[in-house]
């Protein structure tokens, strides 16, 4: 598995477009969203939307392709090491490559059937973005539409996502420094019990179970 990241202008219109004004665990609107509609009113069109983001990244100093070239490099620092912890935890393996697009907007959603992945320009750490991200192409590879489909779209996002607090026990030397994988509020609970039977099992079939019937 490969992680390249790379940047679409159409891309990023989409990302501010789908999930700038809320999403299934942040409902309400991103600040580059806001400022967007601020500025255009509450239907932004893909036009307004592509002379936002021209307006957005001068008046910030943002300059993607020195973005997209950083965070190349910090991920390529740690990658194999990542993807070595990454297969032993879920007992897999992903077959395929995946692309993280840049975009401005604060929020970055993914998607396993397109491979693809958001990271933002105003991300504190775009490695730390990309190790979540990819826990859960991991976790979809292991247990993904079969569990999905018995659970329902909340219960499985709601293990998925519990289940990046592993980050900070099995990849903790590599996330950089003083940066952990803190979870939404929502799910604070779950991940302590997690962390929990992770001290006392390492078997992600069995944490699985015990999420599950949580």
């Amino acid at each position: 598995m490969k992680l390249t990241f790379t940047y679409d202008r159409q891309h990023d219109i989409g990302c501010i477009l789908t999930f700038g004004k809320t999403s299934r665990n942040m409902p309400y609107p991103t600040k580059v969203y806001e400022e967007l509609t601020t500025r255009y009113g509450e239907d932004p069109s893909s036009d307004n939307t592509d002379a936002f983001i021209e307006i957005y990244t001068h008046t910030n100093n943002i300059d993607i392709d020195a973005y997209q070239q950083k965070y190349q490099k910090e991920w390529d620092m740690v990658a194999s090491e990542y993807q070595t912890r990454a297969e032993k935890t879920f007992k897999t393996k992903l077959s395929y490559d995946v692309s993280a697009y840049l975009t401005i907007n604060d929020r970055c959603p993914y998607s396993v059937e397109e491979r693809m992945f958001f990271v933002s320009t105003s991300a504190y750490s775009s490695t730390k973005t990309a190790m979540h991200e990819l826990w859960h192409f991991y976790t979809w590879q292991r247990f993904g539409k079969e569990w999905e489909d018995r659970l329902g779209k909340q219960k499985y996002n709601d293990i998925k996502e519990s289940l990046t607090v592993l980050l900070n026990v099995e990849c903790k030397d590599i996330l950089p420094k003083n940066v952990i994988d803190r979870g939404y509020d929502h799910h604070q609970e779950l991940r302590q019990k997690i962390l929990t039977f992770w001290e006392q099992e390492k078997d992600i079939d069995k944490l699985w179970e015990y999420c599950v019937q949580q």
